[in-house]
C-alpha cells in the first residue's frame, strides 16, 4: 500500500501520524468470513485511540459520520479497512492486540519508518517488507505553500484540494471557523479516512499561533 506514503511535514508534525491497513489478498483470504475478521479489527482500531476511518464505497469517513456500528455491518462483502491515529502508543496496541487476535489479515502500517520499526519490535514483531518514499521531484516551485502540502498530502487519492485547504486557512485566521472544525471541513472529501483530522487540527493552531506573534 502506497497512497499514505507521500505525506509532507517537518519530522515533529509526522509523528503524530500513523495509517493502519488491514488487508485480506484475493485468492487466499478475501471472501466468505472475512467479515467476522474485519469486525474483530475495526473493534481493535475503535478501542486504540483512532482518529478515522473510513469506507470509500460508503462515500463518508468517521471523522464526517460514519459510526462504527454501521460500518461494521457492510464488511461481509468488504476485503479491508483502513484507520488512522495520532500516536506510538495508539499503534503499539493496535498491533499487539491484533497479533493476540490472530486473524491472519495482513497489517500494514505507514509512518515515520524508524518509529514503525521501533514500535513493531517493542510489540515482538519483525516487519516484513517496508516501502519508501524518496520525496518530491521535478518542478517543485509549482507546489503550494508547506502549510498547505502537509494537508493536502493527508488525502493519498489527492481528493482534498488546495482550494479548499487555502480557503479553510483564510476561516480559521478570520475567526470563521475553529481549528477542530476547520479540520473536518477539511477532512470531508476524503472517505478512506486516511486524513489525520487531529495532525490537521493541530496545524491550523499552528498557523492562529504565528499570526498572534506576527501581530505582536
Amino acid at each position: 500500500m502506497s497512497h499514505s506514503l507521500h505525506r509532507y511535514g517537518p519530522v515533529e508534525s509526522l509523528r503524530g501520524d500513523y495509517c493502519i491497513y488491514a488487508r485480506a489478498a484475493k485468492g487466499v483470504n478475501r471472501g466468505e468470513g472475512v467479515g467476522d475478521k474485519l469486525r474483530k479489527i475495526l473493534a481493535i482500531y475503535t478501542s486504540s485511540g483512532v482518529v478515522n476511518f473510513g469506507s470509500s464505497h460508503g462515500g463518508k469517513s468517521f471523522s464526517n459520520g460514519l459510526e462504527a456500528e454501521e460500518y461494521a455491518k457492510t464488511l461481509d462483502d468488504s476485503y479491508g479497512i483502513i484507520a488512522t491515529f495520532d500516536d506510538r502508543e495508539s499503534v503499539k496496541k493496535v498491533l499487539t492486540k491484533a497479533g493476540e487476535a490472530n486473524t491472519g489479515i495482513s497489517i500494514v502500517v505507514s509512518g515515520l519508518i524508524d518509529e514503525v520499526v521501533k514500535v513493531a519490535h517493542e510489540c515482538g514483531l519483525k516487519p516484513h517488507t517496508a516501502t519508501l518514499s524518496l520525496g518530491i521531484f521535478g518542478h517543485t516551485e509549482k507546489l503550494p505553500e508547506d502549510d498547505v502540502l502537509e494537508m493536502v498530502t493527508m488525502c493519498g487519492h489527492s481528493l482534498v484540494s488546495t482550494g479548499l485547504i487555502k480557503d479553510v486557512i483564510a476561516k480559521v485566521k478570520a475567526g470563521k471557523l475553529s481549528p477542530e472544525d476547520a479540520a473536518l471541513i477539511a477532512s470531508k472529501p476524503c472517505t478512506c479516512g486516511i486524513f489525520n483530522t487531529s495532525r490537521c487540527a493541530k496545524k491550523f493552531r499552528e498557523i492562529l499561533e504565528r499570526e498572534s506573534e506576527r501581530a505582536d
